[in-house]
């Protein structure tokens, strides 16, 4: 059932260029939503908010925790990836 769905998918990623970049967004963006993201907000916005009075401090340090998660993630799944790709050709 996962080897088709997933030969399915990479058929429909290498047939269009576009779909890729359009999953990985969609992927990120429900990445966001599970409970272990979630919870840091607070402490986020604490952290964040705690510069209140030095609003270029706060958008620095907004900026790199974004950047740090993207940089995270983006390694995270690409190293999930690999490891699925490997299986399905091993599997094959």
């Amino acid at each position: 059932m996962i080897d088709s769905w997933l030969n399915t998918l990479g058929t429909l990623i290498s047939e269009s260029v576009w779909l890729a970049p359009l999953l990985a967004v969609l992927a990120g963006v429900l990445t966001s939503f599970t409970p272990c993201s979630l919870s840091s907000i607070p402490l986020v916005i604490g952290y964040v908010g705690g510069t209140g009075t030095e609003p270029k401090k706060a958008f620095h340090l907004s900026l790199v925790f974004a950047a740090g998660s993207a940089i995270t993630f983006t390694i995270l799944g690409t190293l999930a990836w690999a490891m699925i790709g490997s299986s399905v050709t091993a599997a094959l």
